[in-house]
């Protein structure tokens, strides 16, 4: 089990890198495990990220992908990146689009492989 103070230190490393606004740590069922937002927006960010899990997984097969890794919403200013990290694990970052925000999906995909090897899960 990830351990709420270890989500902190991996969601610092993501703020690390410019653009970033929030990184939560949800479980696949919708409850967020960790989340740097405000309270009152903690379990909305982490029920839409684990519909979006469950729809983007659907659309891949639906169109002959055999498994997703994850997703990412471009938005005029912003984008969503949504990671699955293990079957029980959603890693969602909330980042500048654009200039500010390249190269985090890449940051995204290694704290995720960081948390796999070390056998973290929710």
């Amino acid at each position: 089990m990830i351990a709420r103070d270890r989500c902190a230190a991996f969601a610092r490393e993501l703020h690390e890198h410019p653009g970033v606004h929030r990184v939560i740590f949800a479980g696949a069922d919708g409850l967020a495990h960790y989340d740097d937002a405000r309270l009152e927006d903690r379990e909305r960010g982490a029920a839409a990220a684990a519909t979006l899990a469950g729809v983007a997984g659907l659309v891949a097969q639906s169109l002959g992908l055999d498994e997703t890794e994850g997703s990412v919403i471009y938005g005029t200013s912003r984008q969503v990146i949504t990671r699955a990290v293990s079957d029980d694990l959603l890693l969602v970052v909330l980042a500048d689009a654009g200039e500010p925000g390249n190269g985090v999906y890449r940051e995204v995909r290694r704290v995720s492989r960081a948390i796999a090897d070390e056998g973290l899960t929710f």
